[in-house]
């Protein structure tokens, strides 16, 4: 009878696993499993107020120091730079402009919170309200900045902000800099096919959040007191960027049909890069380093990631096609004019695909990880009456290491 018993069991616990897997896979006839489904369903981008023209660098700088060779340097840089605005969450009025001494790390940090967190919160509303959902069915939040370094981060503030119930997975990124949107988004994506697979419903919220002009007197400090010039003055501005990303489980009406379908991620450590691309902190906030051997590290990975990220991708390697990067529109992170015309020569691309890249970079500058979401926020919201969107996207970012980041996207 034990026997018996025990017989009885097993058998029951193997029926109950089969069918769980059946449930999980969607076992076809042909028993080939269907991978599940990750979505992004809304995007949104939220830029300050207080405009700085490229007028705005000297304006800063000649306050507070004298002219010098570096700072000369800096500034026609600056003038040559194609970038017509950028925007900062820190009023003209604020103390930081104005104050002798450069604001202290702990400075820094209260300015964030006080002008990065409303910027985030607002960029993080409109994902939410055009996805349709209730915060309280947000499961995960995927936050990332480069500059803050607070504990709690600043995800847990905004996460109670926005009404998230107490047990939304939190997960804060640091360390990438401008690739952290799109690690972000690799980083929600795998959490949401993690819970797939165990047959939970799943929604993430992306945000990244940015305030680079927190440390434009720290940097200005450094250029006089060490006479090298500095690039990163002349390229980074503030945004916040958000979307929302679902495992298709679980829809409910009110939700927004999806924009696209993630279907693979990959991330590269360039070889030989060490020191190129560095965001390191002082006593008074942190300072960018830009080598000029970035333009040779992007020229030399860019083409292989791509080639590497379709060949890892099941549904598109057997495709020919698939390798040709003029078959995607491209979100790739401008890190300058001159890295987006250099991406476009070495994978053959015109101005058309990589048309959002051009028009966040001229219009807003470079916002570090936020740029990217806030470029695919662009396409997203393109007229698809006009007939210029193409049906696969490349998402494609590198930050400090140097870090490639890479996501391939699906019109859904």
């Amino acid at each position: 009878m034990a026997l018996c018993n025990i017989f009885h069991s097993w058998r029951s616990y193997l029926k109950r696993v089969t069918q769980r897997k059946e449930k999980l896979h969607h076992v076809t006839s042909n028993e080939t499993p269907a991978i599940p489904a990750v979505s992004v369903v809304s995007t949104g981008t939220q830029y300050p107020s207080n405009r700085m023209g490229p007028e705005g660098l000297a304006e800063i700088a000649f306050k507070h120091y004298a002219d010098s060779p570096a700072l000369q340097k800096t500034l026609e840089i600056n003038a040559k730079s194609r970038i017509e605005e950028r925007y900062s969450a820190i009023p003209r009025s604020h103390p930081l402009w104005h104050q002798p001494n450069t604001p202290s790390i702990a400075d820094c940090d209260e300015i964030f919170k006080k002008y990065g967190i409303p910027l985030a919160e607002e960029a993080a509303k409109k994902a939410l309200a055009e996805w349709g959902g209730s915060p309280g069915d947000i499961t995960h939040i995927v936050a990332v900045t480069c500059t803050n370094t607070s504990n709690p981060g600043f995800e847990s503030f905004l996460s109670q902000r926005l009404g998230f119930g107490k047990s939304v997975q939190r997960t804060l990124l640091h360390g990438v800099g401008c690739a952290g949107g799109v690690a972000a988004l690799r980083t929600a994506n795998e959490l949401l096919l993690g819970a797939a697979h165990q047959d939970k419903p799943a929604r993430a919220l992306v945000v990244a959040c940015e305030i680079p002009s927190i440390f434009i007197r720290r940097e200005l400090e450094d250029l006089v007191k060490e006479q090298r010039p500095n690039v990163g003055l002349t390229l980074f501005g503030d945004c916040a960027s958000a979307m929302v990303l679902s495992n298709g489980i679980g829809i409910k009406e009110s939700e927004r049909a999806p924009l696209w379908n993630i279907l693979n991620s990959q991330t590269t450590q360039v070889e030989n890069s060490g020191g190129c691309l560095e965001y390191n902190v002082g006593p008074s906030g942190y300072l960018a380093v830009i080598s000029k051997d970035v333009p040779k590290h992007v020229k030399s990975s860019l083409p292989s990631g791509f080639e590497g990220l379709i060949t890892s991708t099941k549904s598109l390697r057997e495709s020919p096609s698939s390798f040709d990067p003029t078959t995607y529109d491209w979100a790739l992170h401008p890190g300058g004019y001159g890295i987006l015309a250099l991406g476009q020569q070495v994978l053959g691309l015109s101005t058309h695909h990589l048309r959002k890249s051009y028009e966040v970079y001229t219009k807003r500058g470079n916002s570090s990880s936020s740029t990217v979401l806030s470029i695919m926020d662009k396409l997203a919201h393109e007229d698809e009456k006009c007939g210029t969107r193409r049906d696969k996207l490349i998402a494609a970012a590198f930050g400090p290491g140097i870090t490639m980041e890479m996501v391939v996207l699906t019109k859904a």
